[in-house]
């Protein structure tokens, strides 16, 4: 059986790495997983609590004053006061305040696409706030203030 031969003098054995690139390697493995653990945390789905329902009385109460509030707008558009647009885009805003405060959902929040993506519950939000952008985002003024007026009320009316 041959032996192997002997290292050549002056031939050294390579030095082992140091300690601590060791650890330096664990940390950034646990780095990377923390920051991976980070962002499943982050961007995962999460439940939303059932609104609390509103109290009947405290519904008619809110009724009446967003009805006394698009009234108002429409004073205020009639007059001149305001323009066409503007009272479009508060006659919208009114309308979603009210379903977030009676139902919790955050209609201010929504874009139209997502009202109607919501279901049949948001069906009569969604039809007054795309009656209303045509006023709101149109290229012109547009003089459909009575009937936007008239549909909103109706939502305020009939939402539960």
């Amino acid at each position: 059986m041959p032996v192997a031969d002997a290292p050549p003098p002056g031939f050294y054995a390579p030095d082992p790495y140091a300690a601590r690139w060791l650890w330096v390697g664990v940390g950034i493995l646990a780095l990377i997983a923390l920051w991976y653990a980070f962002v499943w945390w982050s961007t995962r789905e999460r439940t939303v609590p059932a609104p609390r329902p509103v109290a009947t009385d405290r519904v008619a109460a809110l009724r009446a004053e967003y009805t006394r509030r698009i009234d108002a707008v429409l004073a205020r558009a009639a007059a001149g006061e305001i323009s066409q647009r503007r009272a479009h885009q508060q006659l919208s805003v009114l309308v979603r305040h009210f379903v977030q405060e009676v139902s919790g959902i955050e209609a201010p929040m929504m874009t139209l696409t997502e009202l109607t993506e919501r279901g049949s519950r948001l069906t009569p939000v969604s039809e007054v706030v795309g009656a209303l952008y045509p006023g709101e985002f149109g290229p012109r003024e547009t003089a459909t203030l009575a009937g936007a007026g008239t549909v909103a009320k109706q939502v305020v009316a009939r939402w539960s």
